[in-house]
């Protein structure tokens, strides 16, 4: 049973570990495409359209690579699950510190819950629908 527990343990920490890795990769990517800017009269940063898509792919795309990774290795559901609220909860706290638009912090949930529930039936280890 500890082994079994350790072993998720392992999967969710290495599924964390690649899903924000990948989710930097695309942040960088999108800022080096299309870079902020510094508006002096405001003094505000805007940052462009381009950088917020990049940012959002990434967000699905890390929490779906950390999410398959982790409930291959775990062998089930739940270090997958953990995954996603961990992109989750990143995604809520920088829509929430830059004061973003609604439908960004909406994005922040909606993307990383597909995309774990998407890797839970790209593993195989959705629960059969009964007929």
């Amino acid at each position: 049973m500890t082994q079994g527990l350790v072993r998720s343990i392992i999967a969710a920490v290495v599924g964390i570990v690649v899903a924000f890795g990948l989710v930097y990769l695309f942040q960088i990517a999108g800022n080096n495409l299309s870079p902020a800017e510094y508006d002096l009269e405001t003094g505000e940063i805007l940052i462009p359209l381009g950088s917020t898509i990049a940012l959002v792919i990434g967000w699905f795309v890390g929490t779906f690579a950390g999410s398959w990774l982790a409930m291959r290795v775990s062998g089930g559901n739940g270090a997958g699950w953990l995954v996603a609220g961990a992109v989750i909860g990143a995604a809520i706290y920088r829509a929430i510190t830059l004061a973003d638009a609604w439908w960004i912090m909406a994005l922040a949930v909606l993307l990383p819950a597909a995309a774990a529930w998407i890797a839970q039936r790209a593993t195989g280890m959705a629960e059969p629908v009964a007929a």
